[in-house]
């Protein structure tokens, strides 16, 4: 070995040495508190189905009778519970969030949600802005802006149901 390596290697190795020699004790640290920040816990189904409604169809899930006609004659009559039917359908998997996107996505595509075509948003940037603060209560990051914007410029499909779908879909909406 030359005299610059066994020099380079001496070096490497007493500076192994002193960092390995020296230690450091830190205080316990704590995150959140009683008085301070808190855990997100999942919204229950009910709570997620009356969080759904009322952002999306503007009211609570409904009870009425749903009757089936057949030749003009009624012939059967069910009541209906939309609250106790949606949450006992998402309460019977061990996790409901599958049954929870497909929800979602019946009642974003239907015609009852008053979301405006694709087309018809002059300023996708303010619609998206405005869909967090609606769904989320706060304003996008920079980031979740761009990526968002980005995504509905470079793909037809999506729109306005498509951001609404992602931002219910979201674990910050569904967590209390």
């Amino acid at each position: 070995m030359t005299p610059t390596r066994i020099h380079l290697l001496v070096a490497a190795v007493l500076l192994a040495a002193v960092g390995c020699s020296t230690t450091y004790d830190f205080d316990p640290i704590t995150v959140g508190g009683e008085d301070g920040d808190r855990e997100p816990k999942a919204k229950t189904s009910a709570q997620f189905l009356r969080s759904v409604y009322a952002d999306l169809l503007g009211r609570n899930p409904e009870q009425y009778d749903f009757s089936v006609e057949y030749n003009g004659v009624e012939q059967y009559t069910f009541p209906i519970d939309e609250q106790q039917e949606l949450v006992a359908a998402q309460d019977a998997v061990g996790d409901p969030t599958s049954i929870r996107s497909r929800l979602v996505a019946a009642i974003v595509s239907s015609a009852a949600v008053g979301l405006p075509e694709k087309s018809a948003v002059a300023d996708p940037k303010q619609f998206i802005t405005d869909e967090f603060r609606t769904l989320l209560g706060r304003d996008p990051s920079p980031y979740e802006l761009a990526r968002f914007a980005s995504e509905w410029n470079d793909d037809p499909a999506v729109g306005p149901r498509t951001v609404v779908r992602a931002l219910i879909g979201s674990r910050e909406y569904q967590s209390q």
